[in-house]
């Protein structure tokens, strides 16, 4: 799986499994604290959690930078009841910074996502990586924790096929923030780092694990244009938009 890829393969619905949504589960050979495949999320006030988002850390070797995801809810989702309450369609439209091909500075890249965004912290979506492809891929992934604010975590595991066994030998973490990561404070870093340790701490990691990709100033970075991650809509995404029930803003 090529990183842009991997950077947004998430996590499928399931029950909680213990205290914080995680459980105690068993593997021979290793401590009483494996990961779990299958985790709940936050139950969420999606308009709330909507908006623009900054990728600051991840827990594996991501060679993209300066994330931005911006999310925006488009009407309530077909569904089969209904009201079609608590399950929302959106769109996200996601740039990101990769080393440039001489290797002395940053170019921009994007990508375009839509799907069911549920109040369960569920992402199920449709995943376009250039606007020349002609296939959109399925993901699902799941936000542990979101304070609307300051800080959101979300959590995937990239097992597959799905463990029989519900533990997850292949997981990803990412640490999200309302603020551009290099306008921080140092009491919002302290808070960042103490709600991940706590949030990931029965699943075995902790902010020690996390690398820092989105602390380059917003200045040092080349504008992204059209067709870069844009809010254009590619024709085969236009296409696969479903018809919602309530639209907002379509």
């Amino acid at each position: 799986m090529d990183a842009s890829r991997r950077f947004f393969v998430f996590a499928v619905i399931a029950p909680f499994l213990g205290q914080n949504g995680f459980g105690q589960i068993t593997l021979s050979g290793t401590a009483n604290c494996s990961i779990p495949y299958n985790v709940n999320g936050q139950t969420l006030d999606v308009y709330r959690a909507a908006g623009l988002w900054y990728e600051y850390m991840v827990s594996f070797d991501e060679v993209l930078y300066n994330g931005i995801n911006n999310v925006t809810i488009r009407g309530t989702y077909p569904g089969t009841n209904s009201s079609c309450s608590g399950s929302y369609f959106a769109t996200f439209w996601l740039n990101f910074y990769t080393t440039n091909a001489a290797g002395n500075g940053l170019t921009c890249g994007g990508l375009w996502q839509q799907g069911n965004l549920t109040v369960d912290g569920k992402r199920h979506v449709m995943t376009l990586f250039a606007a020349t492809d002609t296939e959109l891929f399925n993901l699902t992934f799941t936000t542990l924790f979101n304070d609307y604010n300051v800080l959101e975590i979300v959590y995937t595991c990239n097992d597959f096929p799905v463990p029989t066994d519900n533990i997850c030998r292949d997981p990803s973490f990412w640490v999200f923030v309302r603020i551009q990561p290099t306008l921080l404070t140092d009491v919002q870093k302290t808070y960042i780092q103490n709600t991940v340790n706590d949030i990931l701490k029965p699943m075995c990691r902790s902010f020690a694990d996390m690398k820092l990709v989105g602390n380059t100033p917003s200045a040092n970075l080349p504008p992204c244009n059209s067709g870069q991650g844009s809010p254009a809509f590619p024709a085969i995404f236009a296409a696969a938009m479903p018809k919602v029930c309530t639209p907002v803003g379509i």
